[in-house]
């Protein structure tokens, strides 16, 4: 079952740019995971822990995106 959460941000700010994919920023929609990959680069994390809690779909995303971005943008 997928649960919903609110969130305070929608953007993660990389420390240095990622030279594959020439990105700044990620973007994480869901919190949790039921999958618990063993490739998973969460499971090395402080987040890795409780992986069988199930999925969170963070509902006000689109609006924080929106948010976050016209504020960054507005930086330029």
């Amino acid at each position: 079952m997928v649960k919903e959460v609110f969130a305070k941000t929608i953007l993660n700010k990389h420390k240095k740019r990622d030279e594959w994919f020439l990105d700044d920023y990620s973007l994480n929609p869901y919190q949790l995971c039921d999958f618990n990959c063993i490739y998973c680069y969460i499971r090395g994390s402080k987040y890795g822990e409780n992986m069988s809690q199930g999925l969170a779909a963070k509902i006000n995303a689109p609006a924080l995106l929106e948010k976050e971005l016209l504020r960054r943008a507005k930086r330029k």
